[in-house]
């Protein structure tokens, strides 16, 4: 923390009584601590920085994105969550130590940024994230497997009841089914590479999210010259490059053999495109529009933006972040006034849409 005093720092912003300059040295010092714990979390694996950025300043957006809501105030001009959090403690008759403070702020930081990450990924890979959240629902569910946190990661691993249930029915071979053990910390994890091509000729397009799991879990464990745990982010890697890869294989070979029938298809989905459109394109103009709660100009947007993001979603492209739709039509915005003019009304515009579009797709089907 430096020379800077947190006590009164801490005690001028929640009684209201802070000047500017004691604000914006609070919030660079909240802004260091999260950037500290986004660098510790890309040491051990995390991709924290959008792909293609790999900047210091996109670090540092992405820490200020993470504790922009700890800065919320109410109509008074009160800060409320950092009020709530260090209220008790600077107003106490007894005054708080520094070390006691720096412990708290640093805690309140490190939380704040894990949730708000969470926020983060699934707006920038939101396919990532719902295969990730599969892998970890069918580890809960299964009595396979177990996860372990470390460094900031999820590992997955074989039971050991599990593990010492089928060695001791069965005569694995070189098949290793146990806890991480001091000598597996030893060896490499098994390059991506390699894991990639061994999968690629298990798969299969109607396997689960559970059943891929395993799979990739019985590669590595029929490998003993590798770890037998893998961290859970590097199995959607590699689950969504397989699939991607056989997909891709399958139209390729699918290229020429388009029917009447598919015709037919695409245009009652154009149809269902454009009325969710118009129906949106309505719903803007009525619910914000005319009540002056944005501009002629704003509404033009949201409705280009809309428009795209159905068309993407619809024609099985890759579909963009919110933030990135709008973008396309407004050039100079950023991150900050992004989350401070746009996302609830755009977001909340995304949600319904979504809602439409899955109605009227599934009365289709």
């Amino acid at each position: 923390m430096g020379l800077v005093k947190l006590f009164p720092l801490i005690k001028d912003i929640c009684n209201g009584t802070y000047t500017p300059m004691q604000l914006t040295e609070f919030i660079n010092i909240s802004q260091r601590i999260a950037v500290s714990y986004l660098k510790y979390l890309e040491i051990n694996g995390r991709n924290i920085r959008p792909r293609y950025q790999e900047t210091t300043n996109e670090l540092e957006n992405v820490a200020i994105d993470c504790i922009a809501s700890l800065f919320m105030r109410n109509e008074t001009g009160e800060f409320v969550q950092l009020t709530r959090y260090f209220g008790n403690v600077v107003d106490s008759p007894e005054p708080p130590t520094e070390p006691l403070l720096a412990n708290m702020l640093r805690r309140l930081i490190v939380k704040k940024t894990k949730q708000e990450l969470s926020r983060i990924f699934k707006e920038r890979d939101p396919e990532g994230a719902k295969i990730i959240r599969n892998i970890k629902v069918a580890i809960r569910n299964s009595q396979k497997f177990s996860s372990i946190k470390e460094m900031g990661r999820d590992f997955v691993y074989f039971d050991p009841d599990y593990a010492e249930n089928q060695t001791s029915a069965v005569d694995m071979g070189d098949i290793s089914l146990s806890v991480p053990l001091p000598k597996d910390l030893k060896k490499k994890t098994i390059p991506e590479k390699e894991l990639f091509h061994y999968f690629l000729e298990k798969y299969q397009p109607t396997d689960s999210v559970s059943a891929m799991l395993e799979k990739i879990m019985d590669i590595v464990a029929s490998l003993p010259q590798y770890h037998n745990y893998l961290a859970v982010d590097l199995i959607a890697g590699i689950i969504r490059e397989v699939t991607f890869q056989h997909a891709y294989e399958r139209l390729s070979n699918d290229i020429d053999r388009s029917n009447p029938l598919d015709d037919i298809q695409n245009k009652e989905i154009e149809k269902i495109n454009s009325h969710v459109i118009r129906n949106m394109q309505r719903k803007i103009h009525s619910q914000y529009l005319q009540k002056n709660k944005i501009s002629q100009e704003k509404a033009d947007i949201y409705c280009r933006a809309i428009s795209d993001f159905v068309h993407e979603l619809t024609r099985d492209k890759a579909t963009d972040s919110n933030y990135q739709y709008l973008k396309r039509y407004i050039p100079n915005l950023t991150q900050k006034s992004y989350r401070e003019n746009e996302r609830s009304i755009f977001e909340y515009l995304i949600k319904l849409t979504k809602k439409s579009l899955r109605k009227r797709l599934k009365e289709l089907l």
